[in-house]
């Protein structure tokens, strides 16, 4: 049952006129910023289309403020359909002002240089160490006193851990930290934050707390409660991952380089990514003649006493293209096939599973440029230990059935027909871990009864694996194979740590390498956006076909 319904203004905290007269300043502060914002002649070095998207955001608060306000006190006099209602109208100012309250707070903190007052007083602890001797021993008083039968003894355990507490913040010079910090409130930006946060959250809390004057039900007191918990999250999504990728996307349409405002240049980035062209010639002449001007050959085909030559404005977008692809159809099959042998070992029940489960998922929270480092010793082709191995074998071999087997002598970081492989292996060894988790997690959701009426019909353990087990594992392989091409598509760590001389092998540069190589070497900016989202379309097709095909055999 609904709480009964009363007019906020009937309490004695003016709510309605106060959030009337602050959003009006919100409203005018909005629109002032907005209108400087368009007026700059010079902002930044991201061009004019950024500026407008700025102004525009800017102006975003004014519109929002204007329809909660009036869903909160036009509403109830009117039956507009267009607004919200008081409740959802107060749902929304709560945001608001919450959202409000967090950005001054972190405008207050990156303008008045808390975090330097806080490496101030860290570096008065560090010249006093032994303060901390003082920080323990009043840890203790505070653990034994709180823990005695008399609260005589327990004030004073709290009395003296708490003049402890002020003597260490006294030596560490807090008090200088403290005149520091106020000393930044000549800076009228600084003022303006406080206030501002003060009031967001005075607004924010009072809205929160008055939900009974509003008809909340505690139903949706737990819902909000909910958003509220997500609010970090999605805020950090929102500043640190919706922020830079909309400016990549708009840096894929633009020439930006460094030192100069980028230009629009529209669909060009991505035209002389994807345009290749197909041509054909006698075998008398050079593949290169075959092709206009600008573009590169990709590769050839003889056909009788024709050559086709297939070029590319780009040609190492392809080529980089065509060993991600190949990449990870190699890694699909060696890191999925082992963890599904992995996992019905380990779901045994011989003893020390448990640990040897723990063992094989190492390799997955390892950084893999750390590793790296181990499997170039792993890869030399003098003391490597794979190196080792096959010489053991091969030398064996000969011994003992006469043959003459030559050592290969692999070169597996310079050989341009096994570095490809070798990068593989790393990716394979370091995701098995994790893929044999999911597969165990499978399995042990497999009902025993299964197994027991399969060989009752007299199965044996190998038709049981096709018939039982692999059938009831489809949903965890689909997700498997899904987290698996993502990683063999966007893969870049490999080659970073594998190769430490640049440039690395053509045989070993991915798209993802490529991308990295465009922005950070040769900082084509606006071209590296561009090859970026080109990635983006082709792991979200790839994706989605894949999701098609599931549920088209679902349905089957």
């Amino acid at each position: 049952m609904n709480a009964p319904v009363t007019h906020p203004s009937s309490s004695r905290f003016p709510l309605i006129p106060l959030t009337l007269f602050w959003n009006a300043v919100i409203a005018l502060a909005c629109m002032v910023l907005a209108i400087t914002i368009f007026g700059l002649q010079d902002f930044g070095q991201l061009g004019r289309p950024v500026q407008v998207f700025v102004g525009i955001v800017v102006l975003i608060p004014v519109v929002v403020i204007a329809y909660l306000t009036a869903g909160l006190v036009v509403s109830p006099l009117t039956s507009s359909l267009a607004m919200p209602n008081r409740r959802d109208a107060r749902y929304g100012l709560m945001f608001f002002y919450y959202v409000g309250a967090v950005l001054s707070f972190v405008v207050l903190i990156w303008q008045s240089g808390v975090f330097g007052g806080l490496e101030f007083l860290v570096t008065g602890f560090m010249n006093n160490t032994w303060l901390a001797f003082v920080f323990v021993g009043s840890y203790v008083v505070w653990w034994v006193g709180r823990r005695a039968e008399s609260a005589l003894v327990r004030r004073a355990a709290g009395i003296v851990t708490g003049a402890a507490l002020v003597y260490l913040l006294l030596v560490s010079d807090i008090l200088g930290g403290i005149i520091a910090l106020l000393s930044t409130y000549r800076n009228p930006v600084i003022i303006a934050a406080t206030v501002s946060g003060i009031i967001f959250s005075v607004l924010a809390h009072s809205y929160l707390m008055r939900g009974p004057e509003f008809g909340e039900t505690p139903q949706q007191r737990q819902a909000w409660q909910g958003w509220v918990m997500l609010s970090p999250n999605i805020l950090g999504f929102m500043v640190f991952f919706a922020g830079p990728l909309l400016l990549s996307f708009y840096l894929s349409f633009t020439d930006d380089t460094v030192g100069r405002v980028p230009e629009v240049i529209w669909l060009r980035n991505y035209t002389d990514i994807l345009s290749f062209e197909l041509q054909s010639q006698p075998l008398s002449d050079a593949p290169q003649k075959a092709l206009s001007f600008g573009f590169k050959v990709l590769t050839t085909l003889e056909v009788g006493e024709t050559r086709y030559v297939l070029g590319a404005k780009d040609e190492q977008f392809w080529i980089s293209l065509r060993n991600t692809v190949v990449f990870c159809l190699m890694l699909l099959p060696l890191s999925i096939i082992p963890a599904i042998a992995l996992s019905l070992v380990l779901n045994s029940s011989l003893p020390g599973m448990k640990f040897f489960r723990a063992v094989y998922f190492l390799p997955s929270i390892a950084a893999v440029v750390g590793t790296a480092i181990i499997w170039r010793w792993l890869y030399s082709p003098d003391i490597g230990y794979y190196n080792y191995i096959i010489t053991s074998i091969i030398t064996w071999f000969n011994q003992t059935f006469g043959l003459a087997i030559t050592d290969p002598k692999i070169a597996w970081l310079t050989d341009p027909s096994v570095v490809l492989i070798s990068m593989v292996l790393l990716s394979a060894w370091q995701i098995v871990g994790n893929n044999t988790v999911l597969f165990l997690a499978g399995l042990q959701g497999i009902p025993r009864e299964l197994y027991e009426a399969s060989m009752i019909d007299g199965a044996n353990r190998w038709r049981q694996f096709w018939s039982v087990t692999l059938p009831l594992l489809r949903p965890v392989t689909f997700f498997v194979v899904i987290n698996v091409m993502i990683v063999g598509l966007q893969v870049f760590n490999e080659p970073y740590g594998l190769f430490p001389s640049r440039p690395i092998p053509v045989q070993a540069q991915t798209s993802v390498y490529y991308l990295y190589q465009q922005g950070f070497f040769r900082f084509n900016f606006g071209y590296a956006s561009a090859i970026a989202w080109c990635m983006f379309a082709i792991i979200f097709t790839l994706t989605f076909l894949q999701f098609r095909a599931q549920r088209d055999n679902d349905k089957d």
